[in-house]
């Protein structure tokens, strides 16, 4: 038997972020004019600034960042002697990307393996600003035959203290890269104002608002995952279904259709007198309730409320933490252990209830880091 041989944290980092560009990139809405400007940034041969895409939380900005790297061959196909390589970070999507110090020094490292570059040595001593220095100067010995696409998703998802953008994000780019930012607006009043630290910041940056979606192309996009995932509805629930769409209802975001389609996933050809339930959802709120709801009678009502509880007042908890208060509660353990009692020596709620939850849920579930631990935050 071989064994195989361990990754490094680079190849583990790079593969993460490609793992949760295919995520999100499963549930892209089509939005050709939003792309289109896009691409006409990435293409110009112009030295510019950092290209800011902004919109408000749930408008799919993530689903249109892992859209680029699908687009770009296609953008330079004509271009036969142009290299093209990206380089994505989803923030505060992985364990390693709640701050901006890790996410720099592993772009640094994935952009000097791509070229063949030498890698600086980096110590814990040094500053942001020196790491940025570092960046810069490895991007300006990118080879002029060579196209270089920098993705950061969602700098709102770092720590506060790094949303001051000009300790660590570089504003001028040689012609051949292109930066790519997204955030939204303000996430708390109380905060920075993100966006407007950038247009400070980068003054001729390309400047790009992401919002809601519109009826038609609500409906193409619910069209367009039922194909995906080669399913059919009845006439009766595809009726329901779009009835949600319609103007007499909030304009749909992405995240609005994302909680219909999975509360879709649910339904049996067989169980149209269930469609009733879609009478409450105008807004996002009466989605999430309702996927609650579905969740809660697939995984037990008891146990499924009681884990999305706790993480929400904890304001995030590791996924050891969750099992602990989970093991010890106990109107979560007489729900659980109805026909037969656990092993006495380890009275302890078994970990495959939780992960069937986190499964279900992993496309609304956050991973930070906090002082060496993975914290789970919704």
């Amino acid at each position: 038997i071989k064994r195989s041989q361990p990754k490094d944290a680079l190849y583990t980092e790079a593969l993460e972020h490609a793992i949760r560009c295919k995520m999100f990139n499963k549930n892209y809405s089509p939005r050709e004019d939003i792309m289109q400007q896009i691409k006409e940034f990435v293409l110009s041969n112009t030295s510019e600034a950092p290209c800011i895409l902004h919109g408000d939380s749930g408008t799919g900005k993530s689903s249109i960042m892992a859209q680029i790297p699908v687009e770009v061959p296609n953008w330079f196909r004509t271009k036969n002697n142009t290299s093209i390589s990206v380089v994505i970070r989803f923030l505060g999507t992985t364990s390693f990307t709640s701050d901006i110090r890790r996410p720099l020094v592993s772009i640094i490292q994935q952009i000097c393996t791509i070229y063949g570059f030498r890698k600086p040595i980096i110590h814990e001593s040094n500053t942001l600003q020196e790491i940025k220095a570092d960046l810069e100067k490895i991007l300006e010995q990118i080879p002029t035959n060579e196209k270089l696409i920098l993705l950061f998703d969602s700098i709102d998802q770092l720590r506060v203290e790094d949303y001051d953008c000009s300790r660590w994000l570089p504003v001028n780019y040689p012609n051949n890269v292109k930066c790519i930012v997204s955030t939204i607006p303000n996430p708390d009043m109380d905060k920075r104002n993100i966006l407007e630290g950038l247009k400070s910041l980068c003054s001729n940056a390309t400047i790009i608002s992401v919002t809601k979606l519109d009826e038609n192309l609500a409906q193409q996009v619910i069209e367009k995952w039922l194909q995906r995932d080669n399913r059919s509805l009845t006439q009766t629930q595809r009726k329901w279904l779009l009835s949600k769409l319609e103007p007499t209802w909030d304009e749909p975001t992405p995240l609005y259709l994302s909680l219909l389609y999975d509360i879709s996933l649910g339904w049996h050809s067989f169980d149209d007198d269930r469609l009733t339930n879609l009478r409450r959802i105008g807004y996002t709120r009466d989605a999430i309730d309702q996927l609650y709801d579905q969740l809660s009678k697939k995984h037990g009502k008891v146990i499924f409320r009681r884990a999305i509880t706790y993480l929400q007042l904890s304001g995030g908890l590791s996924e050891t933490e969750l099992l602990d208060m989970l093991s010890a509660d106990d109107k979560v353990l007489k729900s659980v252990f109805v026909h037969y009692l656990p092993p006495p020596e380890i009275f302890r709620l078994p970990n495959i209830l939780w992960i069937r939850i986190r499964n279900d849920m992993h496309k609304y579930l956050v991973e930070m880091e906090v002082d060496g631990t993975v914290i789970l935050y919704l």
